[in-house]
């Protein structure tokens, strides 16, 4: 499926005049500003008090007029100069505030056939200050309701721009609608950014191995890029798995660093490398095609790619399958998981979940209590937890949708569900009752309270 229409370009980007919300300012920053007095051959102190700055460099006689006319006003120095030019000072913007200030589209990029990037700014020309391989939710209002994404975060870290890369998926409601409607100049609101999973709250090693597959390589790539930018210092090797040359994001971005930087290689796994070679060398890029393998990912590939694999933490990020083994190959290989970090894409109350509850009861039903918003309804039992509480009214966010996020918890005060990740809940808020919807099935009646 095509990612845009014949209408629209793969990538365009909003010039400077088009953007409206942002001014840029014109006061000539950098610049050195005239010396308030002459400069003389020796450090000279001028001051008035009361009088006007300008007539410091004036004569004597108009600087006693001066001072005779600010007799009784209140005194105040009015200039400061001993013979030297004074830079002006550049203030460093905000952090960008997602009460206050929206984003706006700057720019739309096709990465593959399914995958797009999307740049924005603030209108108050505000700093992206984040961890990288974070995510940011951003609030999309389709059809008069408002829906909540979580979307990781693929640029770096203190810039005025922020860019999100994402995938096309199917009945991707939010995703595709991105793709299909989000031109240059609209704005989406937001809230904070967010994520467990990063490069900034934990002690790596200098050497680093960053795994990725499909869209899985967004916060993966951020954390490269930032690493490269701010350490050169750092061994990055970089595996990324995909199905074949049609579907390898940020292929000529990967081409660039590998030439920019030598602490950094790239290896890619494809399910079917046909044809990859001369795609990648054709590419308008100045160095040669990315280096790469046919087949999936095991232990025999990491260990033939990356004898040093004891040596090197890991940031991992794709589907649950490979996320899981790639964990199993590091385990067997007596890996020190405390230098192991991962993220899921994959929603945690998924289809496998569902394939343990019966045929008899995927039509049974039970009770859904909310008694905060008046709901009392009958759902199916088995249903996401999530779902039957947006079906439902209930105002509730669901951000990534995995799992990871924390944005959807919520207290089941009556009756039980089932959970299959309980990643950002403190176990005292276990004990209480708290849950994440988005990685919970509804087995039996319940009551629940938003928290």
């Amino acid at each position: 499926m095509q990612i845009m229409s014949s209408s629209k370009t793969p990538s365009s980007t909003l010039s400077a005049s088009a953007l409206k919300p942002l001014k840029l300012n014109s006061s000539g920053l950098g610049q050195s500003t005239k010396p308030s007095s002459p400069k003389l051959s020796t450090p000279k102190l001028s001051f008035s008090l009361g009088g006007d700055s300008q007539n410091t460099a004036k004569s004597d006689t108009t600087t006693k007029t001066t001072f005779a006319k600010s007799l009784f006003a209140k005194p105040k120095f009015a200039a400061f100069s001993i013979g030297e030019p004074t830079a002006n000072v550049i203030k460093k913007p905000a952090p960008w505030s997602p009460s206050t200030t929206a984003l706006i589209l700057v720019k739309r990029e096709v990465e593959t056939h399914d995958s797009m990037s999307f740049t924005f700014a603030a209108a108050d020309e505000a700093l992206f200050d984040f961890k990288p391989g974070q995510f940011v939710t951003l609030a999309a209002k389709i059809d008069n309701k408002t829906h909540y994404r979580a979307y990781s975060i693929s640029s770096v870290p203190q810039q005025k721009q922020l860019r999100l890369t994402i995938k096309r998926v199917p009945d991707g409601l939010v995703s595709n609608w991105l793709a299909d409607n989000l031109n240059i100049g609209d704005s989406l609101s937001a809230l904070n950014i967010a994520g467990q999973f990063n490069s900034s709250d934990c002690k790596h090693k200098s050497k680093l191995l960053l795994i990725s597959a499909g869209c899985g390589i967004t916060p993966v790539m951020s954390i490269a890029k930032t690493l490269l930018a701010h350490d050169s210092d750092t061994d990055i090797e970089f595996l990324h798995c995909a199905r074949d040359k049609d579907n390898v994001i940020f292929h000529d971005e990967m081409k660039k660093l590998l030439a920019q930087h030598r602490n950094f290689n790239v290896q890619l796994l494809l399910e079917n490398s046909d044809g990859f070679a001369s795609f990648s060398a054709d590419k308008n890029t100045d160095s040669c095609a990315l280096s790469h393998q046919t087949g999936m990912v095991s232990s025999g590939v990491i260990q033939q790619l990356y004898p040093d694999l004891k040596e090197r933490t890991i940031f991992l990020c794709g589907p649950v399958g490979f996320m899981k083994a790639v964990e199993n190959i590091a385990q067997e290989s007596d890996f020190d998981m405390a230098n192991f970090f991962q993220e899921s894409f994959t929603p945690a109350a998924n289809n496998e979940q569902q394939d343990h509850i019966s045929s008899d009861a995927s039509t049974a039903s039970v009770m859904l209590h909310v008694p905060d918003f008046s709901v009392e309804k009958e759902v199916v039992q088995g249903s996401s937890l999530l779902e039957v509480l947006e079906n439902n009214g209930v105002p509730i966010i669901g951000a990534c949708r995995a799992g990871v996020c924390g944005s959807c918890k919520c207290k089941v005060t009556k009756g039980s569900v089932k959970s299959t990740s309980t990643e950002t809940l403190t176990a005292e808020e276990i004990e209480q009752g708290f849950v994440l919807a988005c990685s919970s099935t509804v087995e039996e009646d319940v009551a629940v309270a938003l928290s």
